[in-house]
C-alpha cells in the first residue's frame, strides 16, 4: 500500500512503531490528567490538587540534567523502556488505590513523584533515539509526526478521560493510562536499532561539566534556549491563568475559553501536517519567526477582542507554533553530535521547565498589582521583544539547515 508523500518516512519500521507508542502514551496522558485532577478534588480542593502537580513537576526540574548524563551513556531505548515501565507501575499503583476507596493525597503525591523522575529520564533519551531512528534528511519529517501523534491525542485523550470519569470513576482513567504506558513500553523493546560506539564516560560531574561546555560554546543554542525559558516564564502562565479569567468576566464564561482552547488543538493537528512538507534554509529564523505570534493572543485577550477572533488567531499560531517545534527538534538534531544530544537536550528542557513554575507563581500576584490588561500586554510585549532581539544573534540568523560537515 503506498502511502501519502508526506507520510513515506513510516515506511522505516523502527520510526513507525515509535509514532504508534508516542501516540499510545499521549492518549492515556491526556485521560489521566483529567481523571487525577477530579481525583485528587474528591479528596480535597485546590491546594492538594497543586501540592500533588507540584510533585510531579519538582522531580523533572531536579533530575533533567542527570537524565541527559546516562541518556548519553547507555542505550537510550533501555531509559525510554525503564521510564514507561516506572510510569506505567506508578499509575497502576495510583488506580488501585482509588478503585478500593483507600486513596489519600499523599499517597497520590508520593506516586507523582515517581512519575515525574520517570519523565526527567524520558525527555532527554527521546530526543537522542529520534536522531537514532531517522537520516537527517528526514528528521523534520520523523520530528513533525511525532508531534503530530501527540497534537492529534491531546484532542481525544481529555474528551475520553472525561467521559470514564462520568461513567465510571477517575480511577478506571487512571488505570487505562497505565495500560498505554506498558503498551509504550513493549513497543519500544521491540526497536531494532544499531549500536552506538561513545567514548569512555567520566564521573557523572565530569559528564555534566562536558555537556555544559558543549552547551555553551554553540551561541545559537543556548540563545534559543533562553528565548523559550522567557517564553515559558511569561506566554505561558499569562495565557492559561489570565486567559479563563478574562473569559469568565468578559467572554462568557467556560465555554467560551474551551472553545478557544478546542481551536488551538485542532491547530496544533495542522501544523503537524505542514511541518511534513515544509523546509527553511535558516531554520532558527524560521523557528523564532513562528513562534514571536503567539504573542498577539496575549493582546487579544488584552483588549479583549470577539471569542471568534482570539480562537482563529489561536488557531494559526498554535499550528505555527507546531512547525516551529519540529524545525528546532530536527535542527538540533543535525546539527549535535550523537555522543552530546541528550545532554544539551537536558538543558534545552530545563530551561523550558524550570521557569514555568516561577511565570505561576508570579503572574497572579503581578496582575493584581498593575491590572490584567496591563500583565497581558506587558507579557505579550516582552515576548515580541526578545524575538526580535534573538534575531540579532549572528549564529541563530546563520546556521543553515544542514551541517556543513559532520557534527563533533
Amino acid at each position: 500500500m503506498r502511502l501519502p508523500a508526506s507520510f513515506e518516512t513510516l515506511r522505516e519500521r523502527n520510526l513507525a512503531r515509535y509514532v504508534v507508542a508516542t501516540a499510545v502514551s499521549s492518549l492515556g496522558s491526556g485521560m489521566a490528567d483529567i481523571a487525577l485532577a477530579f481525583a485528587i478534588l474528591d479528596l480535597g480542593g485546590p491546594t492538594e490538587l497543586g501540592l500533588v502537580f507540584l510533585a510531579r513537576e519538582l522531580p523533572l526540574v531536579v533530575l533533567l540534567l542527570l537524565g541527559g548524563v546516562w541518556a548519553d551513556r547507555i542505550s537510550r531505548k533501555a531509559i525510554l523502556v525503564g521510564s514507561d515501565l516506572v510510569r506505567s507501575s506508578s499509575q497502576a499503583a495510583a488506580a488501585l488505590l482509588l478503585l478500593t476507596g483507600s486513596a489519600e493525597v499523599w499517597h497520590l503525591a508520593l506516586l507523582q513523584i515517581a512519575f515525574g523522575g520517570a519523565n526527567a529520564f524520558s525527555r532527554p533519551a527521546y530526543t537522542g533515539l529520534v536522531q537514532q531512528l531517522a537520516p537527517a534528511e528526514t528528521l523534520q519529517q520523523a520530528n513533525a509526526l511525532l508531534g503530530l501523534a501527540r497534537s492529534t491525542t491531546r484532542i481525544a485523550g481529555p474528551a475520553i478521560g472525561a467521559t470514564l470519569v462520568a461513567l465510571a470513576s477517575p480511577g478506571w482513567a487512571i488505570a487505562v493510562d497505565a495500560t498505554t504506558f506498558a503498551v509504550s513500553a513493549a513497543l519500544v523493546l521491540s526497536l531494532r536499532l544499531g549500536s552506538v560506539v561513545r567514548t569512555a564516560a567520566g564521573s557523572v560531574l565530569g559528564d555534566l561539566r562536558d555537556g555544559w561546555k558543549e552547551f555553551t560554546s554553540r551561541t545559537w543554542v543556548w540563545t534559543i534556549v533562553a528565548y523559550f525559558g522567557l517564553y515559558q516564564l511569561t506566554l505561558f502562565p499569562a495565557l492559561l491563568v489570565l486567559g479563563p479569567f478574562v473569559a469568565k468576566e468578559e467572554l462568557g464564561g467556560a465555554g467560551a475559553w474551551g472553545a478557544i482552547l478546542a481551536v488551538q488543538a485542532v491547530g496544533s493537528v495542522v501544523g503537524g501536517l505542514i511541518a511534513l512538507r515544509v523546509s527553511f534554509r535558516r531554520p532558527l529564523v524560521a523557528d523564532t519567526l513562528l513562534a514571536a505570534p503567539m504573542a498577539a493572543i496575549l493582546l487579544l485577550l488584552a483588549i479583549p477582542a470577539p471569542v471568534v477572533l482570539i480562537a482563529a488567531v489561536g488557531f494559526v499560531t498554535a499550528a505555527c507554533l507546531t512547525v516551529g517545534d519540529a524545525v528546532w527538534f530536527s535542527t538540533l538534531q543535525r546539527h549535535i553530535p550523537e555522543h552530546a544530544i541528550s545532554r544539551i537536550s537536558s538543558f534545552d528542557w530545563l530551561g523550558s521547565v524550570a521557569l514555568n513554575p516561577i511565570g505561576y507563581v508570579l503572574v497572579g500576584p503581578l496582575s493584581s498589582q498593575i491590572g490584567v490588561s496591563t500583565t497581558l500586554v506587558l507579557a505579550g510585549l516582552l515576548n515580541l521583544a526578545s524575538a526580535a532581539v534573538l534575531l540579532a544573534v549572528p549564529s541563530v540568523r546563520a546556521l543553515g539547515a544542514y551541517p556543513e560537515s559532520k557534527p563533533t
